[in-house]
């Protein structure tokens, strides 16, 4: 028995607008985080100006190079570096939150935490490590030290 496949190409795509979306859309996650994705390169500039080197975004969203090139061709992060850009946003924005201060919260994400027995930052390279680091900000924020 053999299957009619037809390619993407070949496919209309009004059929392809209409077709049910999964759960966790792009659009789903545009209404949550207010952003459009997957993110435009101007979001690693974004980290940048945050005071988020060049290394330490190459060793969590991409390799050098592969940054460089969505730069010069002006493309768009895949859907995996916008996450991982996401995140930094996130854990970034709850730490200012935490601290109340900017400065305060960029030297604890790069100071080694006794807790996590790990740099906060270096967490970030995977959604489990974020989500420590998340939680010790919760535990710091509501004063539960370990």
């Amino acid at each position: 028995m053999t299957r009619n496949r037809r390619t993407r190409d070949e496919v209309d795509a009004g059929s392809w607008e209409q077709a049910e979306t999964p759960r966790g859309s792009f659009q789903e996650i545009e209404q949550l985080t207010g952003q459009r994705f997957p993110l435009p390169y101007a979001s690693i500039d974004e980290l940048r100006a945050r005071g988020f080197t060049g290394e330490e975004l190459y060793a969590i969203v991409a390799p050098r190079r592969t940054l460089a090139r969505r730069k010069e061709r002006g493309e768009d992060l895949t859907v995996a570096e916008s996450d991982r850009v996401l995140r930094i946003q996130h854990i970034s924005g709850m730490a200012d939150r935490v601290f109340g201060n900017h400065e305060k919260a960029q030297r604890w994400l790069r100071e080694r935490s006794r807790v996590l027995n790990e740099v906060p930052l270096v967490l970030l390279q995977s959604e489990t490590g974020a989500r420590l680091v998340e939680e010790e900000l919760h535990r710091i924020d509501y004063g539960i030290y370990v």
